[in-house]
């Protein structure tokens, strides 16, 4: 994992699903730590990714979100993204994928 985005998870108390929290800078050298963090939280059911400290997202970055969300819904299980914030919240409007994510 680089140093500019860590990938945190933990899973909900009520066993439902697993968040994965996300800050730094989300680009092309995340792209694939995203993706496996996702794929491999959608092992154990719902998915949510919190990208409340991410401070950049690019359209990498976004694309392993959408791979997450139709590898979610393929199984099926419940996928979400929350508290998108300034440009990232901007890059998933403009996108179009807010309302994939349910933003």
């Amino acid at each position: 994992m680089a140093d500019s985005y860590k990938i945190g998870q933990e899973r909900a108390a009520d066993g439902t699903a697993t968040f994965l929290h996300i800050s730094g800078e989300l680009d092309i050298t995340a792209r694939d730590d995203l993706y496996g963090a996702i794929r491999a939280a959608l092992d154990d059911g719902d998915v949510v990714v919190d990208l409340a400290e991410v401070a950049f997202l690019d359209s990498e970055a976004l694309g392993a979100l959408l791979e997450g969300y139709n590898d979610a819904r393929a199984r099926p299980a419940g996928f979400r993204v929350v508290n998108a914030r300034g440009l990232v919240a901007r890059v998933l409007q403009v996108s179009g994928a807010h309302e994939l994510f349910g933003l």
